[in-house]
């Protein structure tokens, strides 16, 4: 997800699609966030956190809540979804009346750009359920955790405390990853192509880096099974894109005559036969096809160069070979990340 306040820094690419807020109702400081996915940066942020701490989800009571399933509030092109629950707690609390049994306030908070915003609703509701079957009742030790962590003077006791909130912080974390990499893995299980809404999100995730192409190959394909969507150790932008049939070479762009350059290898030592080229570009996250050249023989080894004008003031290309429907290869293409290499 892009940053909503325009925070200047390196994000981790999941930021693209959704970060998960995981706060709790502090009976002495107000709303205070437990984690933050997949960056915790933010949570002192209070520019970056104004629409977590105004969400109407904190303000709603929970048997209205629970009536509602989820409440939506949308900011600066991001929809925040919310849902609210207690768990359960044995900590000692910091208000006169309250017990240690108390149950603790727990929000979850998902937020999507506008255009995928029809996944929220599910995802919330996996996100939520897995939270709460997996650690309803140990959310309580990262709340002690954190309140350990302002204390001046560490004894062995608030040290212990600190130590079994973080591990169980890690885990909350890691079941989180999880959650949200099957669910981008597996939410598009076929176009409807009378959805607008679904086929711009489907080419916002193209857009996005997520490869989307299975979705037009042949039938039987399911899910992102063999795509680690968001995989911090993928290869930069330098590398082209590759497989075992083909592999992409080079890209330039030629400022003098506003064309793409694409040089593109057959990997294999055979010949392949009747094979598609397609270059479009996407505007609004959707694609219009700027070129569709049919390869009727590519031999062993063969390099060949692609070239495609380019569209003033659009800088976002994707480059596909198909044969027989098939996408074999799928390249997204930023004029501005190859002008600064």
């Amino acid at each position: 997800m892009a940053d909503i306040n325009n925070t200047k820094s390196e994000k981790n690419p999941i930021e693209e699609l959704c970060i998960v807020y995981v706060m709790y109702f502090d009976e002495s400081k107000g709303h205070v966030p437990l984690l933050i996915y997949p960056d915790d940066k933010y949570k002192n942020d209070k520019k970056y956190m104004r629409p977590i701490k105004y969400h109407s989800i904190w303000f709603l009571p929970l048997d209205e809540q629970e009536a509602l399933d989820h409440i939506d509030l949308e900011y600066k092109g991001f929809i925040f979804f919310g849902k609210k629950f207690l768990s359960y707690s044995k900590r000692k609390k910091r208000r006169a009346g309250l017990e240690e049994e108390t149950p603790e306030t727990i929000v979850i908070i998902v937020s999507l750009p506008n255009d995928i915003e029809l996944f929220g609703d599910d995802l919330i509701r996996e996100l939520t359920l897995k939270i709460r079957e997996n650690f309803e009742n140990e959310l309580f030790k990262i709340i002690e955790s954190e309140i350990a962590k302002d204390e001046i003077i560490k004894t062995e006791k608030i040290k212990e405390i600190i130590k079994n909130g973080t591990e169980v912080h890690h885990k909350l974390r890691d079941l989180i990853g999880k959650t949200v990499d099957n669910y981008f893995a597996t939410v598009v299980h076929e176009i409807d192509i009378k959805s607008i809404n679904q086929q711009k999100a489907i080419s916002y995730l193209a857009l996005k880096g997520v490869d989307v192409s299975y979705i037009f190959g042949p039938k039987g394909i399911e899910g992102f099974s063999n795509i680690k969507i968001f995989d911090p150790n993928k290869k930069a932008a330098k590398d082209y894109g590759s497989n075992k049939q083909f592999e992409i070479k080079n890209i330039n762009v030629m400022e003098d005559s506003q064309e793409i350059e694409i040089m593109v290898k057959n990997n294999t030592d055979n010949e392949i036969n009747n094979t598609t080229v397609n270059i479009t570009h996407v505007k609004d996250y959707f694609e219009k096809e700027l070129m569709n050249q049919e390869i009727e023989l590519w031999f062993p080894e063969e390099e060949l160069l692609f070239i495609s004008p380019i569209i003033p003031h659009i800088n976002e290309y994707l480059f596909f070979i198909k044969k027989d429907k098939e996408n074999l290869l799928s390249k997204q293409i930023n004029l501005n990340l190859l002008k600064k290499n």
